[in-house]
């Protein structure tokens, strides 16, 4: 009995191991390695996020804001950093924005999503409305 028991253990953490990569070379990462720029539509105007990407691990390198109104909101978090530590924090496009912007918090989600999508091996936007089109259908 006790024989059947190591048997069946043994067998498990081989298939254990085996199904979860252990059994061969390394995984392949979710994005490649890089620098890309992504765009999305803010409340008056195209926003463009700048991602570098090394071993998966996403920093913010730059969020440029043309358009949008000094003083207010989106503007502020952009300027300030907000956006910038959001994005870093969570690793992705899923942040929360800020209350009271919510045109340039979306904005910024889409380009932060373009530029990933293009990471993941995916083609880029090809303008800020095709990014506001994705955002847009994204939250409905």
């Amino acid at each position: 009995m006790k024989k059947t028991i190591i048997a069946l253990v043994a067998a498990f953490a081989l298939a254990a191991l085996v199904g979860c990569g252990g059994g061969g070379g390394a995984a392949a990462g979710k994005y490649t390695d890089g620098t890309y720029t992504g765009s999305g539509m803010g409340k008056e105007g195209a926003i463009e996020v700048t991602l570098s990407i090394a071993g998966d691990k996403i920093t913010v390198d730059n969020i440029t804001d043309p358009g949008e109104t000094p003083g207010i909101g989106g503007a502020e978090a952009i300027a300030d950093g907000t956006f910038k530590k959001q994005i870093e924090d969570a690793q992705s496009a899923e942040i929360d924005g800020v209350t009271g912007a919510t045109l340039t918090s979306d904005g910024v989600k889409a380009a932060v999503t373009d530029a990933l999508n293009q990471a993941s091996g995916g083609a880029a936007a090809t303008s800020a409305a095709a990014s506001a089109d994705a955002s847009a259908s994204s939250a409905a």
